[in-house]
């Protein structure tokens, strides 16, 4: 049977293919295009040398499961310890997936290798493959990513990347003999368990489509395989509807000879759904292709773009799309994350678009009476009014314990706390400027200013200037807020924080803090920190013992050290701007794990400016950072050259990771994980990880997302 015009598309992209093959290395080297031998399809090309060293190769790389690890170049010639490596790791079952592209890929490959040298060996493999996957479905018809050990959301039924698309696509080929796997490669009774694996996956696909007021729409990208509702994955990867995946699903239902009522009510449901939801006028620019150039993605207007697009993730809540960090926080803008998932995910798409003329195609001939009416060149739901693009979270004003009101005292509404508060006591500060120094010496207070440029702590203080040095009988140090000893789990907000002693009392760079602290598990997200001397913002816990969280600050200070933390730190998506001395420091002292983490941020400077320095043992690992030119050209390094003021026996401990400098840099700044103890891969740079998992930043602001809204 020939293929229709319907069929001949395949949904393994060659961004998500390049995915599949190529290393772990840095999130730019896997961007950059690369020819992808493994989408071969030439028949001369099979017959090579070349392709047989390949298929070679990929038999190598096979597990004993049959199946094949994921993100791996399976193409590149090996060296002779590699290949020790690579024989050795056969026997993992732990990393057989169907996960972006892996397995079928290979398979696909080694079919056309068998057909054009007929060589036993590569329809072993793909056989041993062939019976993997089919062990491997759900009697209800799914698959799940991984197997045959499957944890937490490997388990669901996994649309994600096309995997279940990918797997039934080729079944198809298969259970109708098309090329490349007709002839003696599959016998007639694996062929009939192959046609019956995929009728289970269709009644899969159907069960699994989202309804809403009794209408089909769309799927999430994986579904709970018990109740096939939609369900979450990684933390950025919420249970939603998901475009991208869709399409491809709708294709392969479009592909059916003979479709059901339900298959047709599924398509009439997904292409209406698709064109309601379509987003025009807008266009995706990727730069940093090119040597030297700053690498991003933007999604900007444009008037003239031909094709519509799609977000990857539209909320359950209002059908919007969404974008999304490793904090799992939903935005509505692609500059609100950072770089890392910014540009290493697929946030928007157009391949609904290519549905919509086989569409047209297949309801003439199937179900001309239900076609839906399309309009791929209408306004989208972005300038038509269906959806808000850009709406704005809004905080629940009547979950706030007290409001603060300008003119009022911050400090009394403190007071108002439990001594111990069990659950967050929640204070909201209205717009304003307050003059007065904030001492927050009981746990659990979350501090929320109501817009961070606009609702101002302003105090001018140095140590020896202070007004307060004891509060309830202990001893208070220098700061606009000081976070006592024992004031555990506190969250700071929507403030500008400004300790401006240096420009209104004394021309001077000393000690200068905005936000200082003694307590542990410290979050201050979304606010301007600022000082006009050293240590702007101070988190010392005791004994260097403490945790500290900081997203989406501005970081301004001409003096030094002026993020200087003392035991586990993880800061992302934030401005440092600095003038002439180090900007961040560290002490790790007491714990090889300690360590200073910052991704996904930017530091400019004034005038020329160190980057950092430690006089304690110490360990910093960026990620994803920017620095301008007014940033010198040098490592992070020892404060003192004319004294040792601690050994520091551990040493240089300094890590980057796709980090770029305006000008570029001397070498210090090359990517280097793997030269620390701990080897992370740039996935692992998370707050969960920089903590050892003793604590969940991150969950908590979830938690508290009704006020923190921003």
């Amino acid at each position: 049977m020939k293929r229709t015009q319907l069929t001949l598309w395949r949904p393994l992209s060659l961004l998500l293919l390049a995915a599949v093959l190529l290393p772990l290395t840095s999130v730019a080297q896997r961007l950059r295009p690369q020819r992808n031998v493994m989408r071969e399809t030439r028949k001369e090309f099979f017959v090579s040398e070349e392709a047989e060293r390949i298929g070679d190769q990929i038999l190598l790389y096979q597990r004993v499961t049959g199946a094949w690890p994921k993100n791996t170049d399976m193409v590149r010639r090996l060296t002779d310890r590699e290949r020790e490596e690579v024989v050795k790791a056969k026997s993992n079952t732990h990393d057989s997936t169907i996960d972006n592209g892996a397995t079928t890929s290979q398979m696909i490959f080694l079919a056309r290798l068998y057909q054009a040298t007929g060589k036993e060996r590569f329809r072993d493999a793909f056989l041993k493959a062939l019976r993997y996957i089919l062990d491997g479905q759900y009697d209800n018809g799914g698959w799940p990513q991984i197997w045959p050990h499957t944890e937490g959301y490997h388990a669901h039924i996994t649309f994600n990347d096309d995997a279940i698309a990918n797997i039934l696509f080729i079944f198809d080929d298969i259970r109708n003999g098309r090329t490349p796997y007709e002839g003696e490669l599959i016998d007639k009774v694996t062929r009939k368990q192959v046609a019956e694996a995929f009728d289970k996956g269709i009644e899969c696909i159907l069960k699994c489509q989202i309804y809403v007021d009794g209408e089909p729409t769309v799927w999430c990208q994986q579904h709970y395989k018990e109740s096939f509702e939609p369900a979450p994955a990684r933390v950025f990867e919420h249970a939603c509807y998901c475009t991208q995946e869709s399409a491809s699903l709708v294709r392969l239902l479009m592909t059916l000879p003979k479709p059901s009522k339900r298959v047709k009510e599924a398509v009439h449901g997904a292409m209406k759904w698709f064109d309601t939801y379509k987003l025009t006028g807008l266009k995706l620019v990727r730069t940093g292709w090119r040597p030297g150039e700053r690498r991003d993605t933007k999604l900007v207007e444009d008037a003239t773009a031909k094709l519509p697009i799609w977000g990857r993730f539209y909320n359950f809540e209002y059908c919007e799309p969404f974008v999304c960090d490793r904090d799992g926080i939903q935005r509505r803008r692609l500059e609100q994350i950072g770089l890392e998932r910014r540009t290493g995910y697929s946030w928007y798409g157009s391949r609904p678009a290519e549905l919509y003329p086989l569409y047209e195609k297949w309801a003439e001939q199937h179900d001309p009476k239900h076609k839906v009416s399309l309009d791929l060149n209408g306004k989208g739901a972005n300038e038509n009014g269906t959806i808000e693009m850009y709406r704005r979270p809004t905080i629940d004003r009547a979950a706030f314990d007290v409001v603060v009101k300008a003119g009022e005292s911050i400090q009394a509404a403190i007071e108002k706390a439990p001594e111990q508060p069990t659950e967050p006591f929640k204070i909201l500060i209205e717009k304003g400027t307050y003059n007065e120094k904030v001492i927050i010496d009981k746990p659990n207070i979350v501090l929320v200013g109501e817009d961070r440029d606009e609702t101002c702590l302003v105090y001018a203080e140095v140590m020896d200037s202070r007004k307060i040095k004891e509060y309830k009988g202990k001893p208070v140090g220098n700061g606009v807020i000081v976070i006592q000893e024992g004031a555990d789990d506190c969250v700071i907000s929507g403030l500008t924080v400004y300790n401006n002693y240096g420009t209104t009392i004394e021309n001077t760079t000393r000690h200068q803090m905005a936000i200082y602290g003694r307590a542990t598990r410290t979050i201050v997200i979304n606010s301007n920190v600022w000082a006009d001397g050293n240590d702007a913002l101070s988190l010392w816990a005791r004994d260097a013992g403490g945790m500290y969280y900081h997203a989406d600050l501005y970081l301004r200070c001409p003096g030094v050290d002026f993020l200087c933390p003392r035991g586990w730190c993880y800061v992302t998506r934030t401005r440092f701007y600095g003038d002439s001395r180090a900007m961040i420091w560290h002490d790790g002292r007491g714990d090889k794990s300690k360590k200073l983490v910052i991704t996904d941020s930017e530091f400019d400077a004034k005038t020329p400016t160190l980057l950092g320095r430690y006089h304690h043992d110490s360990q910093f690992f960026l990620q994803n950072c920017y620095f301008s030119k007014n940033v010198l050209d040098g490592n992070i390094h020892y404060a003192y050259s004319d004294k040792v003021l601690d050994p520091c026996p551990w040493g240089l401990r300094t890590y980057y990771n796709d980090c770029t400098r305006e000008g570029g840099h001397s070498g210090w700044m090359n990517d280097n994980f793997m030269e620390s103890e701990e080897k992370p891969q740039y996935y692992d740079m998370t707050a969960r990880w920089t903590f050892g998992g003793k604590w969940d930043p991150e969950a908590r602001i979830r938690s508290l997302w009704n006020v923190l809204g921003y």
